[in-house]
């Protein structure tokens, strides 16, 4: 193993971008492109039944064995597929893209699915905690510095509306295959290519594109790749607020940690938060496959192959390991815990956070001039004990309205 992927990131979305599953996924493109061309009448109901029945057949060990002697993976499955059906009636009219763009379009959608559903269990989560936390009140921070009061709901709330705007973008997405020649003309289909098209897609569950050159534009998959960096990113900035709460001298939350695990090898003490340390650190990798995602855009003419090496890498790499961030963070989210002796002191420590309070007392009641106001509030909080509560405005409305409206879409 050289990619930590394959072990210590894998999930089990890994099973969809196997070697064997792809090589399914092109096989059940050749097969319905095989029954597209039954009812044009230039397959047999018989000989499409010969190739269907030796569908499972058609193995790794087999198609890489014939690619080594033709060097290109496509005609090495045609030619295992032709073999073990006895039927040389397969792969009539397409291209290579034709099939490696279709059955990667089946694979994203598998996975897509897969995904959408861990992040619909990271949101309710989330609203979970958001509820749970609503009135728990806590210092809010702006540049690193204490801010005003605020609650930890607002937190929660503010997350679960971030991966909720992503996953309405996630569920609209749409995974086009293709079926149309050598450079998207349909020449090797005939005047029925538009039809032909239609109906193997149709029957995959797959977009139909309103035109491709040979391959389908990389517009939809840098779309794709990027809403599921964006889900990357959220969790992100996360597992950089539990781990800053996390912190000696904060200490206001930290995420689980097992009652064998190890901190430090040489400091017994230490409980360092590696769980959201590790997804910061994944976001860094995952963020960089945007770029050549982008860069495979502008294909030469209809198209070269410099995508081709690159997607093999960035496409599966990105959709395994947001799914395993989008499971670690449940994971985390789930057994975080709470020190409210130091939410309620951190909250307390400076009585400047109520200066803005008193500068509009001091305005709508006193009615100073707003920058007296704001020059003479800090007499005014030095000596005046104020309770944290009764300067969070209409966190607990918003909150519950959050909630409200996330869970019912």
């Amino acid at each position: 193993m050289i990619h930590p992927m394959e072990e210590r990131y894998r999930t089990e979305i890994a099973d969809i971008f196997e070697e064997s599953s792809r090589i399914k996924k092109m096989v059940q493109v050749e097969l319905a492109l095989a029954q597209a061309h039954v009812d044009q009448g230039i397959l047999t109901q018989e000989e499409f039944n010969r190739l269907f029945k030796s569908k499972n057949k058609v193995t790794v060990e087999l198609v890489k064995e014939i690619e080594k002697k033709t060097h290109h993976d496509v005609m090495a499955l045609v030619e295992a597929l032709t073999r073990v059906s006895r039927c040389d009636k397969v792969h009539i009219g397409a291209t290579s893209s034709d099939i490696v763009d279709t059955a990667l379009a089946l694979q994203l959608r598998e996975a897509n699915q897969v995904i959408i559903a861990d992040l619909w269990i990271l949101k309710n989560l989330l609203l979970s905690k958001a509820e749970e936390t609503k009135s728990l009140v806590c210092i809010g921070r702006t540049h690193g510095q204490h801010a005003i009061p605020m609650t930890f709901g607002m937190k929660f709330a503010l997350w679960a509306y971030e991966l909720a705007d992503c996953l309405i973008e996630i569920n609209r997405m749409k995974f086009y295959g293709k079926m149309s020649g050598a450079v998207g003309t349909f020449a090797s289909f005939g005047e029925n290519g538009i039809h032909i098209q239609a109906k193997v897609l149709q029957n995959l569950g797959l977009s139909v594109p309103l035109i491709t050159n040979q391959v389908v534009s990389r517009i939809f998959i840098a779309k794709y790749l990027f809403q599921l960096i964006a889900v990357v990113s959220i969790i992100d900035k996360m597992a950089r607020e539990i781990r800053n709460l996390q912190r000696s001298e904060i200490q206001e939350i930290a995420e689980p940690f097992a009652e064998t695990q190890t901190g430090s090898s040489t400091m017994p003490h230490k409980r360092n938060p590696v769980l959201s340390e590790n997804l910061c650190s994944l976001a860094k990798r995952v963020r960089t496959n945007i770029l050549p995602a982008l860069e495979n855009i502008s294909l030469e003419h209809e198209r070269d192959l410099t995508n081709s090496a690159n997607e093999r890498i960035i496409i599966p790499e990105t959709v395994i390991l947001t799914h395993f961030m989008v499971k670690r963070m449940t994971k985390i989210l789930a057994g975080l815990e709470f020190y409210h002796k130091n939410i309620r002191k951190n909250v307390q420590i400076d009585p400047a956070i109520f200066m803005e309070k008193k500068m509009v007392e001091l305005v709508t009641h006193q009615g100073l001039g707003r920058q007296a106001a704001y020059s003479q509030a800090k007499n005014y909080v030095s000596d005046e004990k104020i309770d944290p509560e009764s300067y969070i405005g209409l966190s607990g409305q918003i909150i519950l309205k959050t909630i409200e409206a996330l869970r019912s879409n």
